[in-house]
């Protein structure tokens, strides 16, 4: 009788330490990689600080590894700060609560890990990620080879594509569930290309199809709604950034949508029967005009070859005469619209930024193109197609040759002869 009471007691025990490592466990836990081991660096401490403003809550964390240029990298608990806490050396007051050396913040291990970190010591319902930093859609910014996010100028490395993909599997692992949100407060992100990349292990995406002011997102807009209520749920957090964003910078061209990466997979495929539609099509000169044309005026980015993949699609269906670009093209933008739970711009350039955007050059195709999971749909081939479709020849009008001048009236010359060889004047 004594052991069984023993057991029963133990059991007790358990229980109450299950229950209150539930309620411990947080609605939200926000991780932020900031990599400004770069020329950003001012702008991570100014964000920190920003992220500050949100004020304490037990059930919304957020948690920083911040690398600094020629500094080392430090682990910050934001919202676990002191009410009174003073500005440490960098002058942020959030709890630090780690010394790393020198972190390699362009090593997507380096971010598996401290997602892993996080989770472990901060545990939540809900988690978002946020990668900060220089991004270059789905290729390098440099040398056009693969891009990718999260530039360390110490290591000189990054993360390319395949890398973030790789990443967010690994995420997905330890997490025991996809991602809620991740999230890049960088440039030039928000592309199918890297969506469908990553869309196995993540729910929303929410980023930039454009380049991205210097101070990025408006932290201290973000970060008190969720604080204020953590019962948001992910859907709701993904579609307030953009929101934020926008109301950040009225008086600049921004870019900033959330986009549901469940719906990634119909979109691919209906970017396919699109593109295999119009790749046939441009067989024609006159085709091939239709796209080109669309392509010369299409909403396009920091780096041209990146152009919004609504837009595109609009303009190529208002022109063509081929029935079967019109249907795929309809069911495409049906696809697309789907996808996309928010998007907000702000300026005068980005005013035809519907979402997401695509890689569509007009020459020069990227071979590595081929090394990204997109890349097994029939899009490359149609664009590589289209730089070297023929298009009609200009029409060539004749001009018909100007009235002969009346002779002036010279002396000795009748006026109603033939005019003469003005070289005799």
């Amino acid at each position: 009788m004594k052991k069984l009471g023993l057991i029963v007691a133990l059991m007790a025990v358990v229980m109450m330490a299950s229950t209150v490592f539930a309620a411990e466990k947080a609605q939200w836990t926000m991780m932020v990689f900031i990599n400004a081991d770069n020329n950003l660096d001012r702008f991570g401490v100014l964000d920190v600080q920003e992220m500050e403003k949100a004020g304490l809550s037990k059930d919304f964390n957020i948690v920083v590894q911040l690398d600094r240029l020629n500094k080392e990298t430090r682990r910050y608990d934001v919202t676990g700060r002191a009410a009174d806490a003073k500005a440490d050396d960098w002058g942020i007051s959030a709890k630090m609560v780690q010394k790393m050396g020198e972190a390699d913040m362009g090593d997507y291990k380096e971010m598996v890990n401290f997602v892993k970190w996080s989770a472990e010591n901060y545990p939540a319902e809900k988690y978002l990620l946020v990668i900060w930093n220089h991004g270059a859609g789905w290729k390098k910014r440099a040398n056009e080879t693969v891009k990718g996010i999260s530039y360390d100028d110490q290591s000189h490395n990054h993360m390319t594509t395949p890398q973030l993909g790789l990443a967010m599997q690994s995420i997905a692992g330890v997490l025991g569930k996809q991602l809620d949100i991740l999230s890049m407060d960088a440039c030039l992100m928000q592309m199918v290309e890297v969506l469908y990349e990553v869309r196995e292990n993540v729910t929303y995406m929410v980023a930039s199809e454009e380049t991205e002011p210097g101070d990025g997102w408006p932290y201290h807009l973000v970060c008190p709604p969720i604080a204020k209520n953590p019962a948001m749920s992910a859907l709701e957090v993904a579609k307030m950034i953009p929101q934020a964003y926008a109301q950040s910078y009225p008086s600049k061209s921004t870019t900033q949508s959330a986009v549901e990466l469940a719906k990634i997979d119909a979109l691919a495929e209906a970017i396919n029967k699109f593109a295999v539609a119009v790749d046939n099509a441009i067989n024609t000169p006159a085709e091939a005009k239709v796209a080109k044309d669309a392509l010369n005026v299409v909403q396009k980015y920091a780096y041209p070859e990146n152009v919004d993949l609504g837009h595109i699609v609009k303009l190529i269906c208002e022109k063509t005469a081929d029935a079967k670009v019109k249907e795929t093209g309809a069911e495409l933008l049906m696809a697309y619209e789907k996808a996309i739970v928010q998007n907000n711009i702000t300026g005068y350039s980005t005013k035809n930024s519907t979402g997401i955007a695509i890689f569509f050059p007009k020459s020069g195709w990227n071979s590595t193109y081929s090394t990204i999971k997109f890349s097994e749909y029939k899009w490359d081939e149609m664009v590589q197609h289209l730089m070297k479709a023929a298009v009609p020849a200009p029409a060539v009008t004749e001009t018909p040759a100007p009235a002969a001048a009346p002779s002036p009236n010279i002396p000795g010359v009748h006026p109603h002869w033939p005019p003469m060889d003005p070289m005799i004047y």
